[in-house]
């Protein structure tokens, strides 16, 4: 690039991307999956911080191991319902699963 040219970035590109594979039974399948699992992630950070709990402290509390915590909130894990109800009872909290 020369010195007086301005980069160009498209930001549509990535959208335009998604929006044609999604298309693909697969793909939209997958991607369905990985949602859903960074949502549940996103949701039990927003509640511990909610709660002025640390990970550690909600590790304790919910049996956990701080690690276990760790990769939930991060999306690096796949909760199952015994780990999440686990989480739900150590805030105090009632475990809700909704099918849609």
């Amino acid at each position: 690039m020369k010195k007086n040219e301005k980069a160009y970035i498209d930001y549509e590109t990535p959208e335009k991307q998604r929006k044609e594979f999604m298309k693909n039974p697969e793909f939209r399948k997958a991607y369905a999956a990985e949602k859903l699992m960074y949502e549940v992630a996103e949701s039990l950070q927003e509640e511990r911080l909610k709660h002025h709990f640390t990970q550690k402290k909600l590790a304790q509390k919910s049996g956990l191991k701080q690690q276990e915590i760790s990769r939930l909130e991060k999306g690096d894990s796949n909760a199952t319902i015994k780990t999440l109800l686990k989480i739900a009872q150590g805030m105090g909290k009632k475990l809700v699963i909704k099918i849609s």
